[in-house]
């Protein structure tokens, strides 16, 4: 154990801060996922309405990703992640005040700003890590960084739960705004980043069609593509499948995600150590193919949702899905990245934000239309499923190609 978790202890300071900094941005990210679709539940909204205002950040994020990296091609990047930093909390707690007023243009608005300004932050902790960090010590700074933004959900699940035991004054709303509130946090951590930063190679915007590798870029965003669109038929909206179809609440569904999240936490710090010892092979494929198999049984348990078996066979296979998609997630970064080279890693960064967001924009438009129409949740995440297992195979043949590069 000691020598597995050793290299962990060896990443630089500065990498360390940064991550610090990721934990409380996502402690915004995290309750946003466990909580804002409850607390918009009880100011009345319907599902497919929460679904089509959540889109809005998701298209920001889809529009903003690209031009990002063309802009920081080159320069310094803990400016504009400083800048998201102040932003992103800013427009959380403005958010909040909207929901609370049932304005809905004001969070249509917000749902953008805040898309961006998270974007800031994530969108660019993946170049700083590759340009500042130590090569020796890559796969476990990536896989550290995916670590910190689950770390924040359990955080975030076991208080949520605990929390409103103790006292009403912790409803969905005021945990939103403390959680929000401490995302403020970040900002003196990407203040102790250091001044000096190896920068990437500046590409004219003039010479984009010229400098960078389309083919490589195209072909490893392609199982991205494929995975974000199935990911936003579920993801943001599957505390309302166990509300709507098993009637959890907000302080039980964040328990769940506490357990789940431990578990994803657990097996992502060894993730590293199987990808050297077996390769990406088990690492990815068979780590995202058993993931689609619990996935496929969650959605059964609709089916049967009335006994008392599709409450606890959803549970079990959403809390041994969670750490299976995510541990794999740090190894898909590292194979696109090392797939494409080093002059693409800012392009690539950016489209993979910008696909998943647009793919999520996508499906949660989709998914508003499909559920206003009266469709089943079940046959909404099948189509989860069918995306997840060409992407699987996509992952597959990309592996294989970087492996006969190497």
């Amino acid at each position: 154990m000691k020598t597995l978790l050793s290299k962990y202890f060896a990443i630089p300071q500065h990498i360390i801060h940064l991550m610090l900094a990721d934990v409380f941005i996502n402690l915004i990210n995290s309750a946003f996922t466990l909580l804002l679709n409850y607390l918009m539940l009880e100011h009345g909204f319907k599902d497919f309405e929460i679904a089509s205002m959540i889109g809005n950040r998701y298209l920001t994020v889809l529009l903003c990703s690209v031009p990002l990296a063309l802009i920081v091609k080159g320069k310094r990047l803990k400016p504009f992640m400083l800048a998201g930093a102040i932003a992103s909390p800013m427009v959380a707690l403005l958010l909040i005040f909207g929901i609370h007023s049932h304005n809905t243009e004001l969070i249509r608005m917000l749902m953008a700003l805040w898309g961006v300004s998270f974007s800031l932050i994530q969108i660019l902790v993946m170049p700083y890590i590759l340009l500042n960090g130590k090569k020796e010590y890559e796969t476990e700074s990536i896989a550290l960084f995916f670590s910190a933004g689950n770390f924040t959900t359990i955080i975030v699940g076991l208080f949520s739960y605990l929390l409103p035991q103790i006292h009403s004054f912790f409803n969905t709303e005021s945990l939103l705004v403390i959680y929000s509130a401490l995302g403020f946090g970040a900002v003196w951590y990407i203040k102790k980043l250091p001044t000096h930063e190896n920068m990437g190679t500046k590409i004219p915007i003039a010479n984009i069609h010229a400098d960078y590798d389309w083919h490589l870029i195209v072909r490893a965003v392609i199982p991205t593509f494929l995975i974000a669109l199935g990911a936003g038929f579920t993801i943001p909206v599957i505390n309302l499948f166990f509300h709507d179809v098993h009637g959890m609440e907000a302080p039980d569904f964040s328990l769940m995600n506490t357990a789940a999240f431990v578990l994803v936490v657990s097996t992502s710090l060894f993730i590293p150590e199987i990808k050297r010892r077996f390769g990406y092979q088990v690492a990815i494929t068979l780590v995202q193919s058993l993931a689609v198999v619990f996935l496929f049984t969650m959605a059964t348990t609709e089916w049967y949702n009335y006994t008392s078996v599709g409450l606890v066979v959803a549970i079990i296979t959403f809390t041994l899905r969670q750490p299976l998609m995510n541990m794999a997630a740090p190894m898909t970064s590292e194979l696109t990245m090392n797939y494409v080279g080093e002059r693409n890693r800012e392009m690539i960064s950016a489209m993979n934000a910008s696909i998943w967001s647009g793919c999520w924009f996508v499906s949660a438009k989709i998914f508003s239309v499909l559920r206003e129409a009266g469709v089943a949740y079940s046959n909404i995440i099948f189509i989860t499923v069918a995306l997840y297992i060409i992407g699987v195979l996509w992952y597959y043949s990309l592996i294989k190609s970087h492996e006969r590069k190497q």
